[in-house]
């Protein structure tokens, strides 16, 4: 029986391998293509940090306020007199954000009046948001000195206006703040095993069976568990080779590149090897239901898009875990993908992880991929699957 399986299995490995176009593809859109997004998300993350620790503001009409002048001076801000078509370019992008002080200003300041001035900015552009904060907060700073400069010269302490002190403790590390930024990662190792295996999955069930290839296969003295069995190993190879690589290519981003520019995004070889422990199960999963259903299809095209339904569903419970802020509960380990997904952010905030949180997402899905085969070995021996090609 295992000579037979393992005769299958390298039949299906050959025929994999010579699909060069196939395997470029997935190339290019696993392995390259999520290890380069991590790249500009740590370029564009460092270009954020930078802005956000450059004090700069840039004011229309400064002269109208000496006052504010002076305090930003004394905090070592540096000041850029804004152009007169300081809008437009807040418009176009090229200013972030623009302090304009009017004419009277400063006279109502002095009178204690309503003194105003308008910040000029544009919140759609994300790489505002720095500028734009750094403003708002010195105004703020500013705001706050005139009003206990004035309360002391009134000989009431400053104190008045503050009932309440609030300090502020962030119990969040870096790399727990990093850990939002790497939600890529999990997502890639998602969606990695999926592509891996589907390309034999579906050509070594509805592919044989569109080329009439299946009947003679079939024909041969094997059971249908031993054919079932070495293609679904074949197809979890894949699956599981293109998983393991496609993390190694966020390990080599992280080290060479991603952690240098902001040091809270932390991929090493540890958490590599703990991603391959949830993947590589995950993988022997996701081949054999793509097989399954793959056999349903009367032809290539046909199993591949029922097969799409598979990667649209894994595809969004990382889109439904980030926008419903589902948190860690032990019922997650037990749903398919899901179960993946929270040990692997876990893993990336650098908890610890029980023997059990890697143990139960892989009996689920070694489970569900024992089913599988086991069903398609049962369908194999169907007519209507083995002859039906129309």
């Amino acid at each position: 029986m295992i000579a037979r399986v393992l005769a299958v299995y390298l039949k299906e490995v050959r025929d994999a391998l010579r699909d060069r176009r196939t395997a470029l593809m997935i190339l290019v859109a696993s392995v390259i293509t999520g290890p380069l997004t991590l790249v500009l998300v740590a370029h564009f993350v460092s270009g954020l940090e930078s802005r956000a620790t450059t004090l700069k503001v840039r004011i229309a009409g400064a002269s109208h306020a000496p006052a504010l002048v002076n305090f930003l001076q004394r905090a070592d801000v540096e000041i850029e007199k804004a152009p007169a078509d300081y809008e437009a370019r807040v418009r176009q992008g090229t200013l972030d954000a623009v302090i304009v002080v009017p004419e009277d200003f400063h006279e109502r300041w002095l009178a204690q009046d309503d003194a105003r001035v308008r910040l000029v900015y544009d919140d759609s552009r994300t790489e505002s948001g720095p500028a734009i904060r750094q403003a708002e907060r010195l105004l703020e700073a500013f705001n706050r000195e005139t009003a206990w400069l004035r309360l002391m010269a009134r000989g009431v302490s400053p104190s008045v206006s503050e009932t309440v002190k609030v300090d502020r403790v962030n119990a969040a590390t870096p790399r727990q703040k990093g850990a939002v930024l790497l939600f890529l990662i999990p997502m890639f190792a998602l969606l990695a095993p999926l592509l891996g295996g589907m390309t034999i999955a579906i050509d070594a069930t509805a592919g044989e069976r569109e080329r009439g290839s299946l009947e003679p296969l079939l024909a041969n003295p094997v059971p249908t568990a031993a054919f079932a069995l070495g293609k679904w190993l074949a197809a979890w190879t894949s699956a599981a080779a293109v998983a393991a690589v496609t993390l190694a290519g966020f390990l080599v981003a992280a080290v060479t590149y991603a952690e240098r520019k902001v040091p809270a995004l932390q991929f090493g070889a540890p958490e590599y090897g703990r991603f391959l422990l949830l993947a590589v199960p995950l993988a022997a999963a996701t081949a054999g239901v793509q097989m399954l259903i793959a056999t349903y299809g009367r032809s290539y095209r046909e199993a591949q898009t029922y097969v799409s339904y598979l990667a649209t569903a894994v595809s969004f419970i990382p889109l439904a875990v980030m926008f419903t802020g589902a948190r860690d509960a032990a019922w997650q380990a037990a749903v398919p993908a899901l179960g993946q997904l929270m040990a692997m952010q876990r893993v990336l905030r650098g908890d610890a992880l029980a023997v059990m949180d890697y143990a139960v997402p892989a009996a689920v899905a070694l489970a569900i991929a024992a089913a599988s085969v086991a069903a398609v070995a049962r369908l194999l021996r169907d007519e209507r699957i083995v002859f039906g090609r129309s």
